[in-house]
């Protein structure tokens, strides 16, 4: 079964994706930020990130760099999302970008493109 991290402050926001990743058949992990999400990475590396742009501590611009520059992480793709456009998201290297709020067709096609389900 693959494994998405969610990344985002918004407790709401994770959750519902997460509920909803799960419901389509993935594994969720969840971080409040970049700093905890790079924690979990290193530890259990995803099969995709989904992270929220603007948050405290490492933002999701910041992590995806972060991860990009990695041998190790580079591959795992990641989907940016925010509400301030996707202006804020140039050179940061998101394999995609989605605007919040978000429709759920969308979202569940991007997710379907970088990490099919198995089920």
């Amino acid at each position: 079964m693959a494994m998405i991290l969610i990344v985002d402050d918004e407790e709401p926001l994770r959750d519902f994706l997460g509920m909803m990743l799960e419901d389509a058949g993935y594994e969720v992990r969840k971080a409040i930020h970049g700093a905890q999400a790079l924690e979990i990475i290193a530890q259990d590396p995803p099969d995709l990130v989904i992270s929220d742009v603007m948050m405290p501590m490492v933002n999701g611009v910041e992590l995806c760099r972060k991860l990009k520059a990695l041998n190790a992480t580079h591959p795992i793709p990641v989907i940016l999302m925010s509400a301030a456009g996707r202006d804020l998201i140039e050179g940061a290297g998101a394999d995609a970008f989605i605007s919040k709020p978000f429709d759920l067709g969308n979202m569940e096609s991007l997710v379907e493109r970088w990490v099919p389900t198995t089920e």
